[in-house]
């Protein structure tokens, strides 16, 4: 039987000696190599602009990610609010930098508040962190007082602190009047409600019915608070039964 051939100690110590030299080149000159040409700096991008922020990134060879947005009163809309990592930091190339960008101020959905007053308005406004712009008074049929108009539609997102401008009402025109309801009325009784308002029954249209007595009011025009001229007539529309 053949004994096992045994290595001799000259190639053991060349096998020893190339592993050596192998680790020796990994240590001092690949890693170092590796290592230098895969690390980067993490620039500060916050403030800068999203699509500048994203090209600085890109450039310094590494993985620009907008992760969120979110509203922020300090930078306007976007622009980078925050980034992770951090600026400064050494990464490896390709690194993941996730940016949260701004979605500029807060935006409020803008209530109705026709036919309030300015009072019952500004409540309600400071209430979303809005408030009371310009304000100016025309005639209309809203009573003194009341805001008949707004700047702004309902539901239309505006940004939180916004001043909105109103119409205020100061009334009807001077020499108009709201017509009265007259529905139900018998004509006698028509002509002194339209006289105690300073109108007047004009024409008189007649037609068959058999639910209401006759010369019973069942229709007007102008309709009822409509404005219209002191003096100026109103038709009726009267029941007969024949």
């Amino acid at each position: 039987m053949k004994k096992p051939s045994k290595i001799s100690w000259k190639k053991l110590l060349y096998i020893l000696g190339g592993i050596f030299v192998f680790l020796l080149v990994i240590d001092y000159i690949i890693l170092p190599l590796y290592v230098s040409g895969s690390e980067h700096q993490v620039p500060n991008v916050v403030g800068k602009q999203k699509d500048e922020a994203i090209k600085i990134l890109e450039d310094a060879g590494l993985n620009p990610i907008v992760q969120t947005s979110r509203f922020d009163q300090k930078y306007q809309k976007d622009h980078v609010i925050f980034q992770n990592p951090s600026p400064n930091l050494t990464v490896k190339s390709s690194r993941r930098v996730y940016l949260t960008i701004s979605g500029g101020e807060p935006q409020i959905p803008m209530p109705s508040l026709i036919g309030k007053t300015i009072r019952d308005a500004t409540v309600t406004l400071e209430r979303l962190g809005l408030s009371i712009g310009k304000i100016d008074s025309v005639e209309s049929e809203f009573p003194a007082g009341i805001i008949v108009e707004q700047q702004f539609f309902q539901g239309k997102e505006i940004s939180k602190g916004s001043a909105v401008n109103f119409k205020l009402s100061i009334g009807p025109q001077v020499g108009m009047v709201r017509v009265p309801s007259l529905f139900g009325q018998t004509l006698s009784e028509a002509e002194k409600i339209l006289k105690n308002n300073s109108l007047r029954v004009g024409n008189k249209v007649y037609i068959f019915s058999q639910n209401y007595l006759p010369n019973t009011v069942v229709d007007q025009y102008p309709s009822i608070n409509t404005l219209t001229k002191i003096g100026d007539s109103v038709t009726v529309t009267l029941t007969r039964t024949k």
